[in-house]
């Protein structure tokens, strides 16, 4: 009967930690970028509360106080990053506004892309 009473307790303290946790918003804004940075793998971006382990930061006049961004290493993932960073270096250039999805879990202020895309107007 102990054992049983001990499993149990396992299994709710489990549930209850799985329920709180914080999920991250799949996000989507557009805006002109104000903010483009690349720096060397594990600089990073932000405060320890609100770190982003990224490479890569853009922020948008759009969503002022935020910041976005992803990683550039080199993995499964460097050509669609790659190609991610030279639309936002095009969009920067030519002033034209950006469309990015991105993760970010609340209350946080910053966010880890997953997607760009150039609005040409």
């Amino acid at each position: 009967m102990r054992r049983f009473f001990s499993t149990a307790f396992s299994v709710a303290c489990l549930a209850l930690i799985l329920c709180t946790t914080a999920s991250a918003d799949l996000l989507e804004s557009k805006g002109h970028i104000t903010f483009l940075r690349v720096h060397d793998v594990g600089t990073g971006y932000g405060p320890p509360s609100d770190y982003l382990d990224v490479e890569v930061v853009v922020q948008l006049d759009s969503q002022p106080g935020k910041a976005f961004g992803f990683q550039l290493r080199n993995d499964n993932f460097r050509p669609a990053r790659q190609g991610m960073l030279d639309l936002l270096r095009d969009a920067f250039s030519n002033n034209y506004p950006v469309l990015i999805d991105y993760n970010i879990t609340p209350p946080k202020n910053n966010g880890v892309i997953i997607r760009v895309a150039v609005v040409k107007q």
